[in-house]
């Protein structure tokens, strides 16, 4: 039997630790979809090229049912390489759904779910608080 070919560019780019998942979800910008939820987030260090992450709970199922549905997503992510931006993160989180949804549709809405991350993240201001005295003058804005 043939050895499946490695379909993703660099392993080297790909998302693994948990400080930088919960760092996507505290501090960028999601799209929420029928089938899985697409959250971004400019890059802290320099990379030369964008990361990616996958999340498969065990509300999709089984350890079969959690391979395969990262298994899709990581086609997904492979077929989507040209629209991502570089210096950014990018998670996926699988819904239950994606389990039996056509590929198809699941492209169409990868497609969709990155444009919207996109203007999103031209819209949110970048706010970086360097010194103490930023976080005061923050504090004295929001009324505390």
């Amino acid at each position: 039997m043939a050895k499946a070919r490695n379909t993703i560019p660099n392993k080297a780019f790909r998302l693994k630790k948990r400080i930088d998942f919960l760092r996507l979800q505290h501090k960028g910008v999601k799209q929420v979809m029928a089938d899985f939820i697409l959250q971004a987030c400019p890059c802290p260090d320099e990379l030369p090229d964008s990361r990616f992450g996958y999340t498969a709970s065990k509300k999709i199922g089984n350890a079969v049912a959690r391979n395969r549905v990262k298994r899709r997503m990581r086609a997904l992510a492979t077929l989507n390489t040209s629209v991502m931006r570089t210096h950014t993160d990018y998670v996926l989180i699988a819904r239950k759904s994606i389990l039996y949804a056509p590929f198809n549709k699941l492209v169409a809405d990868m497609a969709a779910a990155l444009l919207a991350v996109h203007k999103k993240l031209d819209k949110k201001p970048q706010t970086h608080l360097k010194s103490p005295s930023d976080r005061s003058s923050l504090a004295n804005i929001k009324g505390e």
